[in-house]
């Protein structure tokens, strides 16, 4: 029993490493200035499907260790990052999308999808907060 646990930690442990190396890959890519911007939006396309795997690994296990939470925390945040990042240079640049596929529209709504999977598991403020603010400008309960 206790090898299985200290494989399944090994395990999780190595996994998260892989997670993040490739997510950092991939950000990199996408933030390169080398890059044509194709291989750009591809690039942050891929990080975004590694966050949607993240998103449905976490929805699969029911008590979530905070290893895997700040793990899901890190590559989504650095995916919003990527993709805010990347919208900013298709505006500044004026960068024509039409060979990846993809329109500025289909873009900002994936970045959006990703930054409702982060809300969904990472409030900025805990609940208790956000009741003692309600209650202090309110006097009212939930």
């Amino acid at each position: 029993m206790a090898n299985s646990l200290v494989m399944s930690l090994t395990t999780d442990t190595v996994e998260s490493r892989v997670t993040r190396r490739f997510a950092v890959r991939l950000a990199n890519r996408v933030q390169s200035t080398d890059d044509p911007s194709v291989a750009q939006v591809i690039s942050w396309l891929d990080l975004v499907d590694l966050c949607r795997e993240m998103d449905d690994a976490l929805i699969e296990v029911h008590n979530p260790s905070p290893e895997m939470l700040r793990l899901h925390d890190a590559v989504l945040s650095l995916a919003i990052g990527c993709g805010a990042w990347l919208l900013n240079q298709i505006d500044l640049n004026e960068i024509d999308l039409s060979k990846s596929g993809h329109t500025r529209e289909t873009l900002a709504a994936t970045l959006e999808l990703v930054r409702i999977f982060h809300r969904s598991r990472h409030t900025e403020f805990p609940a208790s907060e956000v009741e003692a603010v309600r209650q202090r400008i309110f006097n009212a309960a939930a």
